[in-house]
């Protein structure tokens, strides 16, 4: 009985055996390693072109995929982000075959993330794409990271002052307003959800690797503020042992800067811990703004003193897999200008203290990212003056606030598909005191607002990765709640007439955001794209819940604003000729509705004043147009000379105008946009030195929404030198403005004109050995 027992055990494990062998042989398997360094490569995609179907590396870089014939053999293409591709005739075979991928640093500079919040290949994205990569960004005469975006088609930068400028205002696709322009830094947004606007002096063109430009609304992936573009500025991450720099300038008005960072990576391998740490300073005496006919015994310079601090703490546990930790705090004094009796005179403070985390990695077959952040302002302004009837005015106002968010996005490859879906939430508020030391005057302004939203888009290439579809979908819901506004003691310097205890009513709005691109590539030189898409912009909380005095009069609060909306569509063209010439138009065309604009209510306060004041309100009119073209053109001539070239083109109409003031806006342009502009730099690499030149143009632009006021046109010339010196120094000279062709600006104000910068930048490094 026990022999029985034993041959029947026996012929059962032999039949396991059997069915085992036959499973594997119906099977291809394989471990995909990184070619150099030997390690395990998880989530490199493995695609059959004969069965038009799929398979991704898991842990340990192992894959296994079942074929339908065990006889035949199959060709596949694996590939993996940052290596190149590799074709293979893979055979069925019962123990896994070794694949080795290898680096390719082609097309490393080619893969982008902003786009679809996912890691795609540029030359798949169906919209219009521009790349910043490192190698310009140190070459670029860039005083601000705000400055490098000069060169990029449909991108107008307004940084009037220079590096005197409170902020700058970076508007996109013909959108008037910084707030309609969202802004990353390491896919972090950074517009305040107050006023929209964001802090550029956060980060320092020295700490960024590369910055993503998508032009067109992308509000299916990010929601609000991203109605003309998104731009994600991509810092530098520790690569080295130990490596960091030393930059001290020197320039015009009196400049001084001193920079410095240092940064470690404490193994080479992919598994472990890295940091760095750094801090910028700024100072100078400043210049007169005020245009010389106009000035008075009040006119001042307006001095700067600035500084920035960061840190980075992070870990690595694979290539694909890391937690990072980011701390940034920056601090301002800004003289205005005007100086009557205080030491100061009028000037303006900033207090920014920016944390982030971010998590990213592989959780089975999907990857995921998880990003948070709380952001908090403290912005002070002193304002003194003496007004036309000689009575001198003295205020202080106390601006507070804060933003916290979470952005949770995870996708899994299917193949050529690829599913990527997310949810959002984000909180901001607005804490707001003004109160006027020469009368009795204290007005408090408070505001919340709430986001959440679900997004899924799907990315979907053809075999033989010709032709490429993507299409999304995102609905956001967004309140308002606890907007008040309160009035105490107030006098003919605020405008209003008794005291004000307001509670405005909880709003709720809800967006829904579609788009669909395709991508044809025609030949590997020549590719056709054609997108269309949403978005929308909610009210800010100022213009929601804020009433006060503004330089053109007095604002008055619109808790009734509704969400702008905008639809695109746009075509598009790259074609390159031997590597060398790259030619990139776009055409778009986007129609808005409920645009918020701020207009003339008709009304005055003071009106039997000699000069009454008149009362604006952010209102939402019906409907606008914008449509325009872009052009960017890139010339290599050799390894040292390459010439860069963008032109923009942007026509703006109000079509329908329904405010139920007595003003019509119907036919008139909108504010702030100019007509074209023009863009041309080259850069000369050599031993010699490194040169780099450019031209910008900015046109005619109307200042104010009736279109009665024009900003002139002006071009400026910047020009950058620079020369390594005993390997170790960097020695730079940055003038701006070369032929000192001052302009005047939106405000009345004159820019700095020609201003020279002389830098000297010590570098050093220890590298990863181990």
């Amino acid at each position: 009985m026990r022999i029985r027992e034993i041959k029947i055990l026996w012929f059962v494990l032999g039949l396991c055996l059997i069915y085992n062998i036959a499973e594997s042989q119906n099977s291809i398997q394989g471990i995909i390693r990184d070619g150099r360094t030997n390690q395990a490569l998880e989530g490199a995609n493995i695609y059959f072109p004969d069965l038009k179907t799929g398979t991704t590396s898991g842990a340990y870089g192992f894959f296994e995929y079942k074929i339908p014939k065990p006889t035949q053999s199959y060709t596949a293409r694996i590939s993996y982000m940052g290596y190149a591709d590799t074709i293979l005739d893979l055979q069925p075979d019962t123990s896994p075959l070794k694949i080795f991928l290898f680096p390719d640093s082609v097309k490393m500079a080619s893969i982008v993330v902003t786009a679809t919040r996912t890691r795609k290949a540029l030359e798949s994205i169906p919209q219009r794409m521009a790349i910043i990569d490192s190698k310009t960004i140190q070459n670029y005469p860039a005083s601000n990271t705000d400055d490098l975006l000069r060169m990029v088609p449909g991108v107008n930068v307004n940084r009037s002052w220079g590096i005197y400028s409170r902020n700058s205002s970076v508007t996109m696709r013909g959108m008037p307003g910084s707030a309609r322009s969202l802004i990353l830094l390491d896919g972090v947004p950074l517009n305040k959800t107050a006023g929209g606007t964001v802090s550029w002096h956060l980060v320092t063109p020295e700490e960024i690797e590369r910055i993503e430009i998508v032009n067109g609304p992308v509000s299916t992936v990010y929601g609000n503020n991203a109605m003309g573009g998104v731009i994600n500025l991509i810092t530098k991450k520790p690569d080295e042992k130990f490596k960091g720099f030393i930059d001290l300038g020197y320039g015009t008005y009196n400049t001084l800067k001193a920079q410095w960072n240092v940064s470690s990576q404490i193994s080479s391998k992919p598994r472990g811990l890295y940091w760095k740490v750094g801090s910028f300073y700024r100072v100078g005496d400043g210049y007169i703004l005020e245009p010389e006919e106009s000035r008075d015994s009040t006119i001042v310079k307006a001095f700067l003193n600035e500084t920035n601090v960061n840190a980075l703490v992070g870990y690595k546990f694979s290539k694909n897999s890391k937690i990072e930790l980011d701390y940034r705090y920056y601090k301002d004094f800004r003289g205005s200008g005007i100086k009557v009796f205080e030491e100061y005179g009028n000037y303006e403070s900033f207090r920014n203290n920016n944390i982030s985390a971010n998590w990213e990695g592989l959780s089975g077959k999907y990857n995921f990212n998880v990003r948070t952040f709380y952001f908090n302002e403290n912005f002070y302004h002193q304002n003194e003056k003496v007004n036309s009837s000689g009575e001198y005015r003295l205020s202080d106002t106390k601006t507070s606030k804060d933003d916290v968010g979470l952005w949770f996005t995870f996708s899994r490859n299917f193949g050529t598909n690829s599913i990527t879906a997310g949810i959002d939430a984000k909180y901001g508020n607005l804490d707001n005191n003004e109160l006027y030391l020469t009368s009795t005057d204290d007005i408090y302004t408070q505001g919340n607002l709430f986001f959440a939203a679900l997004f899924i888009q799907d990315e979907y290439a053809l075999p033989g990765e010709k032709l490429f579809l993507n299409a999304g979908i995102r609905t956001e819901h967004a309140l308002f709640y606890r907007g008040s506004l309160r009035v105490n003691n107030p006098t003919n310097d605020t405008g209003f007439t008794g005291d004000i205890d307001e509670k405005y009513s909880s709003e709720t709005w809800v967006e829904i955001s579609p788009k669909v691109g395709l991508k044809y590539n025609l030949i590997p030189a020549l590719s056709v794209y054609i997108n269309a898409s949403s978005g929308f912009m909610p009210p800010k909380l100022d213009d929601l819940a804020g009433s006060r005095k503004i330089r053109r009069g007095f604002k008055l609060a619109n808790p009734n604003l509704v969400p702008e909306k905008i639809k695109s569509i746009e075509l598009g063209l790259d074609w390159s000729f031997q590597e060398k010439f790259f030619v990139k138009p776009t055409a778009f065309y986007s129609g808005g509705t409920d645009f918020q604009y701020l207009v003339a209510t008709g009304d005055f306060i003071d009106k039997d004043a000699e000069d009454p004041i008149p009362v604006y309100q952010r209102q939402n009119i019906s409907k606008v147009e914008v449509s325009g073209f872009e052009l960017g053109l890139r010339y290599i001539l050799n390894k040292a000379i390459k010439c860069t070239a963008s032109y923009t083109y942007n026509n703006t109409k109000i079509l329908e105008y329904s405010s139920t003031d007595n003003v019509d806006l119907t036919g008139k342009e909108l504010n702030e946009v100019p007509a074209n502009l023009l863009y041309t730099g080259i850069s000369w690499t050599s031993k010699i030195c490194n040169f780099y030149l450019d031209y910008t143009f900015t046109d005619d632009q109307w200042f104010d929404e009736e279109n009665t006021e024009m900003i002139k046109k002006y071009s400026i010339i910047n020009m950058r030198i620079s020369k390594k010196v005993h390997n170790d120094f960097l020695l730079s000279l940055d003038i701006r403005d070369l032929l000192d062709e001052q302009f005047i600006d939106r405000k009345g104000y004159l820019s700095p004109g020609r201003f020279i910068m002389l830098n000297l930048k010590y570098i050093f490094s220890i590298n990863n050995k181990n």
